[in-house]
This record gives structure tokens, C-alpha cells and sequence, in this order.
């Protein structure tokens, strides 16, 4: 039990969930894509980031380092429920939307 706390334990700056990202570093076929930042889950922890597509769904993971240096910060969030088990999940977002973070 303690090794998993100590493993999942992360003591850095946490981006907020519902913050909107884009990915500058080439990673794949998804160098300029675009993301939100999704609910953290409590077994995984603080530094296991879920990246949330456009249509809503928990595609990729990535670290707290990674959006540090491999992300563009679009809007930063201001959730405080990091694990979201008081708020809506995260839904897809209209065209328009994603059309406002795309020209950011």
C-alpha cells in the first residue's frame, strides 16, 4: 500500500482539469492537436494527465512534465475539484468552441 502511494504521490505545479492545451512537440500524427486537460484519477494520481479530445473522450496520458515542455497552455482553467467527483464529466465541445482555442 505505501509503494503506491509514494509512486502516485506528486508534489509539482498540477495543471487544472478543463484547461486547454496544444501540443507543440512532435508526438506522433498529434503535433497541433488540441486537448483539454481531464479529471485526475485518484489511482493513477496527480502526475497521470488525461488528455480529453474534442468529442469528449479520455484519449492519451501524458505527465506534468510533458505539458510543461511539450504543450501550448491555451486556457488555464479555474476547476478545483481536481478529481471532478462533484462536477459533469467532460463533454464534447461545439465547433465554434474549438474553433476560439484553435486560433489562440
Amino acid at each position: 500500500m505505501m509503494k503506491t502511494i509514494r509512486r502516485n504521490a506528486y508534489f509539482g505545479y498540477v495543471i487544472p482539469p478543463r484547461s486547454v492545451v496544444k501540443v507543440l512537440a512532435p508526438w506522433g500524427e498529434n503535433e497541433g492537436r488540441i486537448f483539454r486537460i481531464g479529471y485526475y484519477s485518484p489511482q493513477d494520481g496527480l502526475n497521470c494527465v488525461w488528455l480529453v479530445n474534442e468529442s469528449g473522450r479520455y484519449e492519451q496520458t501524458t505527465d506534468q512534465e510533458s505539458i510543461q515542455h511539450d504543450f501550448e497552455l491555451l486556457k488555464l482553467s479555474d476547476e478545483t475539484d481536481f478529481h471532478g467527483f462533484e462536477r459533469d464529466k467532460l463533454e464534447s465541445v461545439s465547433e465554434a468552441e474549438f474553433e476560439e482555442w484553435r486560433k489562440a
